[in-house]
């Protein structure tokens, strides 16, 4: 048999048994590295970039006076030495704050700034429900040219929808199996990722995401064990609070 039949003969056998090439998963890096840093701070996020992370995850909320800073609590109490609701705090007053170790709360700019310089694209986890907040959070995004360096992580089948329509080269990840258990409908309204819990990622259901062309995220994994089984099952991103764990893959 010639070479080159034999290839593709091969591959044809390869694909008819259902093998595959493992694909490597992107890695998240939750609130930066959280497990060295303050959560959300400039110096989390320099230090999961180091790491080689695919992209780092931040939660952007608006301060009274309209700037998007990223803080996940609607609140400054957990995670600074301020009280108060982020809605009702100018930047000025959030700027103000530390975390524990000392760190500044940073603006999604700054954010941005640190992911172009770095190489990394950035996952939003948006942190308001109504189309007024993403239009907002969209715009700035293409103010700020990242419009092909970001996932936009939505809760709401409204938003995705509106997304979809509005800006469909932005990746979109939605919530499952809440706002809907269906895969079909979810990808039908424009999404591109579905985040799910840790447990319900099952290689079952990371195959049924890909036969609708969906790709496939959960929470945050903090163990190698974990991160291994998931990877086994094709998952297409690993989400950490300890990007470090990337060295044990």
């Amino acid at each position: 048999m010639h070479r080159s039949v034999f290839i593709a003969f091969f591959i044809f056998i390869c694909c008819a048994a259902g093998f595959r090439a493992e694909a490597k998963p992107v890695w998240v890096a939750h609130r930066g590295d959280n497990a060295e840093a303050d959560e959300n701070t400039i110096k989390a996020y320099q230090l999961a970039a180091g790491y080689g992370v695919n992209y780092i995850e931040c939660d952007p909320r608006l301060s009274k006076d309209g700037v998007f800073i990223s803080m996940h609590d609607p609140s400054v109490e957990r995670t600074t030495s301020g009280t108060g609701k982020i809605a009702g705090m100018t930047l000025a007053q959030i700027k103000s704050l530390r975390t524990k170790n000392g760190e500044q709360v940073p603006t999604l700019e700054e954010i941005f700034n640190l992911a172009k310089a770095a190489g990394v694209g950035v996952y939003l986890d948006t942190k308001g429900k109504d189309i007024d907040y993403l239009k907002l959070l969209t715009d700035f995004v293409l103010k700020n040219g990242m419009e092909k360096k970001v996932i936009v992580g939505l809760w709401d089948l409204k938003q995705l929808e509106w997304l979809n329509e509005n800006h469909p080269d932005m990746e979109s990840c939605i919530s499952w199996p809440w706002p809907s258990s269906s895969l079909a409908k979810l990808k039908k309204l424009g999404a591109d990722w579905v985040g799910t819990t840790v447990s319900l990622a099952t290689k079952k259901m990371i195959a049924s995401a890909h036969q609708q062309g969906l790709k496939v995220i959960t929470l945050q994994i903090n163990d190698l064990k974990t991160i291994s089984q998931k990877i086994s099952f094709g998952i297409d991103a690993v989400q950490t609070d300890d990007p470090r764990l990337m060295k044990g893959k």
